[in-house]
């Protein structure tokens, strides 16, 4: 076993915490290696004497101080939580994000040297878009005359050749 190995399993040989193969094993270093044999010594010496020492109590004064502290996060918590706790939900990050975005584009729209470029190509091409839509919806309207018109035709064809109810005429 090398010395690196050994200093690592020190602490669980002295606290008896290794397998019998592995204690055997730091037994034949520590008879062949007088270096790890004074760290044994030195590390037991140490344990010794730390557990000498008396295990400090702290003050009762000390305590309450420690107490106190969650408490008074909690009553800090409770006064500003509720009137601003709407802003922190997670379910706002959309709108943040998107009010971010509008934020950057407008900025980047009214303060850009090329800005008045940008807001006459925005114009036209909002207006080209509301001209689209306008004849869509003109287009809409007709279709829907159209459509009205056809379907008063179908029924008088079907009334008319008997199609429904076994060769029964419709009403």
């Amino acid at each position: 076993m090398t010395c690196q190995r050994f200093e690592e399993r020190l602490s669980a040989y002295l606290e008896g915490e290794l397998a019998t193969a592995e204690k055997a094993e730091v037994d034949v270093h520590l008879a062949a290696c007088p270096d790890c044999a004074t760290l044994l010594a030195l590390m037991k010496d140490m344990t010794g004497a730390m557990a000498a020492f008396p295990e400090a109590e702290p003050s009762p004064t000390l305590l309450k101080s420690l107490y106190a502290i969650p408490a008074a996060k909690r009553e800090k918590k409770k006064l500003f939580r509720p009137a601003l706790d709407w802003l922190t939900r997670p379910a706002l990050q959309p709108v943040y994000a998107a009010f971010t975005v509008l934020f950057v584009a407008a900025s980047f729209v009214l303060f850009h040297p090329g800005g008045r470029g940008i807001r006459k190509q925005f114009d036209l091409t909002f207006h080209r878009g509301i001209g689209t839509v306008e004849k869509l919806y003109a287009g809409a309207g007709s279709l829907k005359s159209e459509v009205g018109s056809f379907a008063g035709n179908v029924v008088k064809s079907v009334k008319t050749l008997d199609l429904l109810k076994g060769g029964e005429g419709i009403q």
